[in-house]
């Protein structure tokens, strides 16, 4: 489906590079989103780590929990990206909280990344896209680092 991916890989590049977000925001969301899938993970863990989480909160992460120790604005983000993959209402605290330090843009910009990347994650499982090899993957990483 060529067009169709044509038109997925446009939204997925606005979510990535053209939102107001910070490459922290980015990856925090990436990370919660991907976080069963080994494809998105060996590629967004190492991008995270660049950005400025431990690898301790990565793997909190990867666990289906927030890091604690976050900064408190991170940590509701990252609450935030828990309750939208689980696609239910964000309680009011948390909503209260996401109002209080992005700009609308921002949330959408932080809703539309966490929902794309959770639709990637379900095409990735469902199409068992394997994982590049070691040198490809290397080469993708540094691409993402690069453009991110």
């Amino acid at each position: 489906a060529p067009e169709g991916l044509r038109s997925f890989a446009a939204f997925g590049t606005y979510c990535r590079y053209g939102s107001d977000l910070t490459p922290l925001q980015r990856e925090l969301a990436i990370l919660v989103a991907l976080r069963d899938v080994t494809y998105g993970w060996h590629h967004h863990a190492p991008l995270g780590l660049a950005a400025g989480l431990t690898q301790e909160q990565i793997n909190l992460i990867r666990d289906g929990r927030a890091p604690r120790d976050l900064d408190p604005p991170t940590l509701t983000l990252c609450e935030f990206a828990f309750e939208i993959t689980a696609a239910r209402r964000v309680p009011p605290r948390i909503e209260d909280a996401v109002h209080a330090i992005l700009t609308p843009r921002q949330i959408v910009d932080f809703a539309l990344l966490v929902s794309y990347y959770v639709a990637v994650a379900s095409m990735v499982i469902v199409l068992d896209i394997p994982l590049e090899s070691p040198e490809a993957l290397l080469r993708e990483q540094a691409w993402q680092a690069e453009h991110g």
